[in-house]
């Protein structure tokens, strides 16, 4: 989109401002990021195109980024979120001529992201952050928000998913990967169990993240000082952003190693992390909750490598690939942390007691 069609965009929330520059920004995969600034005015703002075709309720997503907003208003807090600007109309979304989604957000500047978790107090800093958001929302009702993606974190949907893409064989791929997939469908059992009690409600609802990886976090100098991409916030349960965040975090190799020597779950950054994490959370988890989540990061790899499988059994038409196999490798990757997670699970018991 060139710079003219975007400065119009950006006009649609400051009528009376003119833009002095914009640019992409950002390195995100799904919604089109811009830094855009205005002539005479010090502060940034942040302009995004949503795509519609992965969020198909941009209103909603603005709904659920307000809801948060004013759960931190009037209150002082060790971390922030963006702002959302809202048009002169009052309206949160602008759609173009094209039908196109559009929302303004502040900029959150003197800040950087960190890509890959390399030292202790990274874990420990993602721990805090992220912790400290689901404390922000434990006052709020999960039953007033809306999935944002539908039975985007589901066991039983994800299982779905595979057993279709099994009978399916849609690339003529299982004979060479039946041994991975009795691998996922042998853990099926244990990974549905905790969907059967956030659905029975022994594991309480509440309002999470959906998306921890440790990008998501905005940091000033080694302190975490804000969350961003609120656009996966939803009902869920504590599990999804623990266990992703450590899924994520706790992995010595990339996503893809083709490599397995090199994938290990890194418990040193699984001990800061929950220490971190369990600082913030402590005064309202239940012990149920606490029960489970030794099995989180576990249940996270999980959902990731049945869902890399079956987009492979499929032909790969929901992950962009760079080479033939690059999901079954990814599939493997996630494969890899389970077997290392099981191996530890006495030690991480004990890690989140301590914490």
């Amino acid at each position: 989109m060139n710079v003219l069609s975007l400065k119009r965009i950006a006009r649609e929330f400051f009528h009376s401002r003119s833009v002095a520059e914009i640019f992409p920004f950002g390195e995100g995969h799904i919604n089109d990021t811009f830094k855009l600034t205005l002539v005479g005015v010090q502060e940034a703002y942040i302009l995004q195109r949503i795509n519609t075709a992965v969020f198909k309720d941009p209103e909603g997503l603005a709904t659920t980024h307000l809801k948060i907003q004013e759960a931190l208003s009037g209150q002082d807090h060790p971390l922030e979120i963006a702002i959302l600007i809202p048009a002169p109309n009052g309206k949160l979304i602008h759609f173009d001529e094209d039908g196109n989604a559009w929302r303004m957000t502040s900029f959150i500047g003197d800040s950087h992201t960190v890509e890959v978790v390399e030292e202790p107090w990274q874990a420990y800093e993602a721990g805090r952050g992220f912790g400290w958001f689901n404390k922000v929302c434990y006052p709020l009702d999960a039953r007033d928000f809306k999935e944002a993606i539908k039975d985007f974190q589901s066991v039983s949907f994800r299982m779905w998913q595979l057993d279709e893409a099994v009978k399916n064989n849609l690339a003529g791929r299982l004979a060479s990967v039946k041994d991975i997939v009795a691998f996922y469908k042998d853990r099926q059992e244990a990974f549905g169990l905790m969907e059967k009690l956030a659905n029975e409600e022994v594991i309480p609802l509440r309002v999470v993240h959906n998306d921890t990886k440790i990008n998501n976090l905005l940091f000033r100098g080694q302190k975490a000082a804000a969350v961003i991409d609120l656009d996966t916030v939803g009902p869920g349960i504590l599990h999804y952003d623990y266990g992703d965040a450590l899924r994520t975090g706790g992995n010595t190799s990339s996503e893809d190693e083709r490599d397995l020597g090199k994938v290990d779950f890194n418990m040193e950054a699984f001990e800061a992390f929950s220490r971190g994490y369990m600082e913030q959370i402590r005064d309202f988890v239940t012990e149920a909750e606490k029960d489970y989540l030794y099995l989180a990061p576990r249940l996270m790899a999980f959902i990731m490598g049945i869902r890399f499988l079956a987009d492979y059994l499929n032909g790969d038409v929901y992950y962009k690939t760079a080479y033939p196999g690059h999901n079954l490798s990814r599939s493997k990757v996630q494969k890899k942390l389970i077997e290392r997670m099981e191996a530890r699970e006495d030690a991480m018991k004990e890690i989140i007691a301590g914490a």
